[in-house]
């Protein structure tokens, strides 16, 4: 690869804070040959299908960076659960698995290059207590505190009894919290009587 086309396209993964797609490298007339020559030597990532990464060993990768590289391969998709829970504060740990938010209708791919746990919601429950988080890489979309918590639990056999236990009792010190709210959630989704109890055990 000429050393004018390699100074081109490191300059525009830098313009676009070291991620860019395949829509906007064809733009910039980089062909997919040269795409996967950068990938090869190692200049740069690919994040998923279409999506591409600029290594940069000093720097690194943004902080949440798998989160923000999901809610970017899939515009729908959302953080939730307890890696929503890590996002707020509640534990110090990021899940092994990225607990990712989508409708029952998206059959969209996510394929990364980490394990991600999908979970399928339907159209009314899917946007209520939803935040969108502007970053320099590209729009965050993650559920609140309150669900995120009573959605860990309804996921309790995914997630696994030691996490949910971690996540609840940190909960539970949190000066905060809105118990109605997160119990108004859990009842719309027909989980209030188990969410109280994991609550209660929280307390302990």
């Amino acid at each position: 690869m000429l050393l004018n086309t390699y100074e081109k396209v490191t300059k525009l993964f830098r313009e676009g804070n070291g991620y860019r797609n395949a829509a906007q490298l064809k733009e910039a007339k980089v062909t997919t040959v040269q795409i996967k020559e950068l990938v090869e030597k190692g200049i740069i990532e690919r994040v998923s299908h279409g999506h591409y990464w600029l290594i940069d060993e000093k720097k690194g990768k943004p902080d949440n960076y798998r989160m923000i590289e999901a809610c970017m391969v899939n515009p729908r998709a959302v953080i939730c659960a307890d890696s929503a829970c890590y996002f707020h504060g509640l534990i110090k740990e990021e899940p092994e698995k990225l607990s990712v938010a989508t409708l029952k209708t998206d059959r969209s791919k996510m394929q990364l290059n980490f394990p991600v746990t999908r979970h399928y919601y339907s159209d009314l429950a899917f946007d209520q207590d939803m935040e969108v988080i502007d970053t320099p890489y590209g729009p965050l979309r993650i559920y609140a505190l309150e669900r995120s918590v009573c959605d860990t639990i309804r996921f309790r056999d995914d997630i696994g009894s030691k996490a949910v236990g971690s996540i609840v009792r940190s909960y539970m010190k949190q000066e905060n919290r809105q118990m109605e709210r997160l119990l108004a959630y859990a009842d719309a989704m027909r989980v209030g009587k188990i969410v109280r109890t994991k609550l209660e055990e929280g307390k302990e």
